[in-house]
């Protein structure tokens, strides 16, 4: 039970109906969690920054983007629309680790403060029982803008090795928002047992006409931190192509990604 609560309890938890989530930009932003504690009354399930939970939050103009990961490396993500309505955000998902592309929202009373915001649900249920969480994030420093700023949806990759092209197109988001990108993905890892795996990543971009470097700072992954230069096209504002160089298999792949709008 605590590891479920520890994986963003709100990406499963808070069923509360479909609506289309109109936008809002006050809450822009990129937040680092100091503290999410999760209550029923008797019991604290907590997590926390300096016991090696990380979580990172990003609100653009037109959605939100939070992936975590634990200190047991376990990790948890959440994407989609919101609106904002004085200090209540309404969180329409597109897909979650939890519940993928299930269709709800949830709500938010948000309180900002000199270090960020504190964002709490009074009351949420998960198998009968009533919960509170409470969320306090800080503001990470952020800078400039890009082209590429916005929620991404990866809709093709295409991997060629010498003459032979593969599809390996698989369901992953990526969100770039002031010098900062994350990226989640919920894929099959092993189609003989269906087994579903959850990779995340955090880190710092610049973007220099068709030349895209990441610096990855986080990730569930061991290994691929580091900093990646990426050549880039784009095919009118709303969609763009990255290519990549694999030297040890020696395969070009080439992933398209369609912005998602409002």
């Amino acid at each position: 039970m605590k590891k479920t609560l520890f994986l963003s309890f709100t990406i499963v938890a808070i069923a509360m109906g479909c609506n289309q989530a109109p936008k809002s930009s006050s809450q822009e932003g990129v937040f680092k969690l100091d503290k999410q504690v999760i209550t029923d009354g008797k019991t604290d399930f907590v997590k926390t920054a300096a016991a090696g939970d990380i979580q990172y939050k990003v609100f653009t103009s037109e959605g939100y983007f939070y992936i975590g990961i634990n200190k047991d490396s376990t990790a948890g993500f959440g994407t989609g629309a919101y609106q904002q309505a004085g200090n209540i955000i309404t969180e329409t998902n597109i897909f979650n680790s939890g519940s993928l592309d299930t269709a709800w929202n949830a709500k938010l009373e948000i309180t900002t403060n000199e270090k960020g915001y504190t964002q709490l649900i009074p009351s949420l249920m998960s198998n009968g029982v009533s919960y509170k969480n409470t969320e306090d994030y800080t503001k990470v420093d952020a800078s400039g803008t890009s082209a590429l700023d916005g929620i991404w949806h990866q809709t093709k990759t295409l991997v060629v090795k010498g003459k032979d092209t593969s599809e390996q197109t698989y369901n992953e988001y990526k969100v770039y928002h002031a010098g900062h990108f994350m990226w989640a993905t919920k894929y099959v890892s092993d189609t003989a047992t269906k087994k579903m795996e959850t990779m995340v990543g955090h880190g710092t971009f610049t973007l220099d006409k068709e030349v895209l470097t990441e610096n990855l700072d986080l990730s569930n992954r061991a290994g691929i931190n580091g900093k990646y230069d990426i050549k880039i096209k784009f095919n009118g504002p709303d969609e763009y192509t990255q290519e990549t160089m694999d030297a040890t298999n020696k395969t070009v792949g080439f992933k398209t990604y369609k912005r998602i709008k409002k």
